[in-house]
Order: structure tokens, then sequence, then C-alpha cells
């Protein structure tokens, strides 16, 4: 077995001569995705020509470009006979098969990028001198061919999480409850467990505020509000200032030692709401207008000066409310998110915002037993990790 498809290679080229629009439709086509140079090369010349505004090339055009570009790339790809590789991707490219070709193209570049990061891939691949059964590379591509990309990232992350588990998980013993008592009491009352406060005053006091290390559900029936009150906390929680009707002015939280709050950073995982549905919500909370007059721009005396105040807040404090969307989630790519975002930007407060229910997360669910009433029952989760 090799890492590499010439076929998926000249496909794509092939298809993205015939149609360079299709860049719009798979921006992440990318020149690592090809461990073969001329179509590297190729690549950003027709990449280039496409932001020039062409919408069909020929190989005659791309090679012209390539001659104008640097000369190293064109050495390269003179050195590999690009020409006939050019020619050979134009004359068989079928538009109608290019997906095909593209998923097999970024799974063979995903494989090698976890294969060169020391990740164990043999599911799906096992160089061919490690190779001695027929058999077994038969089952191998045929794995690999219906596998997706997200299914090979989960069977390296869930063999991740196995060790993950046995190490700091396994065997873990708590002890007796006799042992520290004193210590936690003297801890408690130096250091409260209490969080920071939620949006709500009863909610706030009856969870004691977003505590670290502590799992909060939210769950009402279809457009009770689940996602829109769950925006509202995470504003809360990151952004230190926001209209207070009870003021009738922009207030910034204090803190009890007479210090402005810190921002802090929020994570908000969506599954099928877009940006611009967050910000019309973030918009209407941090300025106290009713999201309705920002949808159609119709405001009342002063209130787009708000509007425009608390667009220059979540300005001001950039980087604190992250938005990641999963579109097809499960509890591994969910827990790989968090994850991340946790020690790559020391995220301490993620919301899920589960709306529906996916093949992928039904799939799961139904593997651990649990019911199709209890899924539906978790539309909404928040974390505070």
């Amino acid at each position: 077995m090799t890492l590499s498809d010439t076929m998926a290679y000249r496909q794509v080229i092939g298809c993205l001569m015939y149609k360079p629009l299709l860049f719009l439709e798979y921006p992440d086509i990318q020149a690592y995705d090809f461990d073969f140079k001329p179509a590297k090369v190729c690549l950003f010349a027709i990449k280039k020509l496409y932001e020039a505004g062409a919408t069909v090339l020929t190989p005659l055009e791309v090679d012209q470009e390539i001659e104008g570009s640097g000369a190293a790339a064109a050495q390269a790809y003179k050195a590999e006979n690009g020409l006939n590789f050019l020619k050979e991707a134009y004359e068989h490219a079928q538009l109608g098969n290019f997906e095909v070709y593209y998923k097999r193209l970024k799974k063979y570049s995903l494989l090698r990028k976890l294969q060169k990061a020391h990740y164990d891939i043999s599911k799906y691949y096992v160089s061919d001198k490690d190779l001695k059964d027929p058999a077994l590379e038969t089952e191998l591509l045929d794995r690999l061919e219906k596998a997706s990309l997200e299914d090979i990232l989960n069977s390296v992350e869930k063999d991740y999480s196995e060790i993950r588990n046995e190490y700091l998980n396994g065997g873990r013993m708590q002890g007796d409850p006799a042992e520290g008592l004193t210590t936690l009491i003297e801890d408690l009352r130096k250091s409260p467990s209490i969080g920071p406060s939620l949006e709500g005053k009863i909610f706030s006091s009856v969870c004691r505020g977003a505590r670290e290390g502590c799992f909060f559900l939210k769950s009402s029936s279809t457009s009770g509000g689940k996602s829109r009150t769950a925006i509202f906390d995470a504003c809360h929680i990151a952004y230190p200032k926001r209209w207070s009707h009870e003021k009738n002015a922009f207030i910034e939280e204090i803190q009890a030692d007479g210090t402005p709050r810190e921002p802090r950073k929020v994570l908000f995982i969506v599954t099928e709401m877009d940006k611009e549905e967050l910000q019309t919500i973030m918009l209407a909370y941090l300025s106290g207008v009713d999201e309705d007059s920002i949808l159609t721009g119709k405001y009342e005396l002063g209130e787009l000066t708000r509007v425009k105040q608390a667009a220059k807040i979540i300005e001001e404090y950039s980087g604190y409310f992250l938005i990641e969307e999963i579109s097809d989630p499960n509890l591994q790519n969910v827990e790989a998110t968090i994850r991340k975002y946790a020690t790559v930007d020391e995220v301490k407060y993620v919301f899920f915002d589960y709306i529906h229910s996916t093949a992928s997360m039904i799939n799961m669910f139904s593997r651990n037993n649990v019911r199709e009433d209890e899924q539906e029952l978790c539309p909404l989760t928040l974390l505070f990790r």
C-alpha cells in the first residue's frame, strides 16, 4: 500500500481546470494534500488563475502560468514531466466523480499527516514491507474507502482516550471521607464554592454560579429559548460590561476588592446556528435592545447608540467568546474540541448547544444503551470546566 493516489491527483487537478469555481465549494484543498511535486505546482497555478477571475482553464494556460512563476517551481514541474500530467488530468477528468476523488485525496493526506506525527494508523494503512497478507490489504483499502475523515480521526482519538483513561483514571481511589475534613472546611471559608454569576439571579443562586469542574443541563420544550438563554449566560461570563435596565446605563462589574472584573474565556459549541445568529443575540443581550429591532434595523430613540456600544464591548474583548461549529457531533469529537480549547486557549467555561440528534450521536447512544427518550432530554448542555 502507498499513501498516495495518482488517479485522485489527476481527477482533482483536471476537474479544477474544467471548473475553477470548485474552490468555492472545497476551499480546503491545499498543496499538502498532494505528495507529487507537479500536482502541487499545478494547484498553485490553477488557484492563482481562479483568484484572477478564470472560470475555465486549459492545460496550456496552466502550463504558461507555471512558466511565468518562480524558477524553482517551474524546474520541479518540468523535471517530472508536469505538462504530460496536466494533459492526462484534463483528458480524463470527470466532474461528476469529483467528490469521490476529493474525499480520497483528503483521506490519504490526513493519513500522511498522522503518520508523520507518529500516530498509529494501522487500522487503515500498513506499508508494503510490513504487509504480508494480500487479504489484509484488501480489508484495509475497503475500510479506508468506507471511512470518513471524522471516522479516521475518531479512531485515533479513541485509542488516545483509552490510554489516557487507563493512566489517569484507572484504579483511582478517593480514600477515607474522614480524611481532610478540617482542611476542607477552612478552604471553603476562604474560597467558597461559588462560580461567576449567571444570567438570572434565581438560576445563578441555585447553581451557585458557573462553578469550575461542574456540569449543568438545561432542558425545555421546542422553541423554549434554550439556545438564547445559553448565549446570555455565556455573554454574562465572558464580558464584564453590559447594559443595565435597572440603572438605565452600561455597567461594569466590580469585584469584592473594588477592582474591575476581568473578562473570562468562553467556548460556545454550536451544531446548526451560524455566527450571525449568535451575533444578533449577543448584541441584544449586551445592549438591552430587543433583537427584532436589530434584525429589522428599526430602532427607538437611543437604541442604535446602545447597539453600537455593545459591538464595541465585543470588539474590546475579542478572543474571549469563541465559537466552534460541529455539524455532526458525537462524544469523541465534542470531547476533543473541548480539550483543544481548554489546553491551547485556556478556556474554562464551555457551552454545548446540542439542538438536534445526529446519526453519529444516535449510534453512539445506542451502543451505550441510552434510550431514545433520554437522548431527546438533552437538547442543550452547559459545561463548566
